[in-house]
């Protein structure tokens, strides 16, 4: 242990610290994440990582920041972590969406949409997102094809995908165009 104390110590300590931080903890990873259930979870798994970790904690420091810091950063980790499953959720929605058998028509409908939108952008960004997503063909193919820089191709799709963006939400497009990629 940094600031060494005897596994008595520690013991008596950690107690202490558990009766006296807990819910006060609660309330602050309540502050983040607006659910008690996982807010206790969170305190739990911090007061855990206490545990495990005790040979490289300083004991002889005051322990509430510590606390403190490790409950919020537990808490945004566990948002991040929502944000990432909702994301993939919502991609899955939009994939099942593209492909369910039941709704075939909204689906060509979706598909007729995106593609009129792309045939639909400037000359080049257009032409550049069909050999792109639709071809899919590679950068350094596309830039050949059409006699430009690579760069000047990643242009043109940057600026399709902002004008598409605007239109349809991401998760879907995201959907169409790695389902193109896949046929």
């Amino acid at each position: 242990m940094l600031g060494y104390v005897s596994e008595c110590e520690f013991k008596l300590q950690f107690e202490d610290s558990f009766k006296r931080f807990f819910k006060p903890l609660c309330f602050h990873a309540m502050s983040f994440v607006k659910d008690a259930d996982i807010a206790k979870d969170i305190v739990h798994d911090v007061f855990l990582t206490t545990w495990t970790q005790r040979e490289k904690i300083d004991f002889t420091q005051p322990m509430l920041p510590y606390y403190l810091s490790l409950t919020r950063n537990r808490s945004l980790n566990y948002l991040d972590h929502l944000k990432v499953r909702a994301r993939h959720e919502e991609n899955e929605s939009y994939k099942n969406l593209l492909y369910a058998e039941t709704d075939y028509s909204e689906h060509e409908e979706l598909i007729r949409q995106i593609m009129n939108r792309i045939n639909q952008l400037p000359d080049r960004c257009g032409e550049v997102m069909r050999l792109c997503f639709i071809e899919c063909k590679k950068y350094k193919e596309i830039a050949e094809i059409l006699g430009v820089s690579v760069n000047t191709v990643k242009t043109h799709i940057s600026l399709g995908l902002k004008i598409l963006r605007k239109e349809f939400p991401a998760s879907l497009l995201f959907a169409f165009f790695s389902l193109r990629r896949l046929r």
